[in-house]
């Protein structure tokens, strides 16, 4: 009777470490699926690029302010800015403009408002000095 319960023990045993490795194994496929959904349009993924980043640019990232992450990479030699400007851009984390002439327009569009509410800001008419 005791071979039996130490089979049946046994059994459980390669049972359970059965299980625990398979749920291991669909860990690592979930995780990788998920990886494989967060990379950018570049083929990186965002989150190892933040972690690769020097401290001074997460800053950036974390306050979210464009102007301070410009003058951050003004800072930088020509060559490392554009690899780290390469990265975030291949990992998603900064999408450059893709419609600079949207922004032109929009631009366009708020001085004309601003024209019409303040007619002291027009212009003259042409051939008038």
């Amino acid at each position: 009777m005791d071979v039996f319960n130490d089979e049946v023990n046994s059994f459980r045993e390669r049972i359970r470490k059965r299980a625990k490795e398979r749920l291991e194994e669909a860990m690592k496929e979930v995780e990788e699926e998920e990886r494989l959904k967060r990379l950018g349009p570049g083929g990186l993924d965002p989150v190892e690029v933040y972690e690769e980043l020097p401290e001074d640019l997460k800053k950036c990232f974390d306050t979210k302010d464009i102007q301070m992450l410009k003058d951050t990479f003004e800072k930088y030699d020509p060559a490392e800015a554009q690899m780290w400007l390469k990265k975030c851009i291949d990992s998603g984390l900064w999408v450059p403009d893709k419609h600079p002439l949207r922004r032109t327009r929009l631009k366009r569009r708020a001085r004309r408002l601003e024209m019409m509410e303040n007619p002291s800001m027009q212009r003259p008419p042409d051939g008038a000095s």
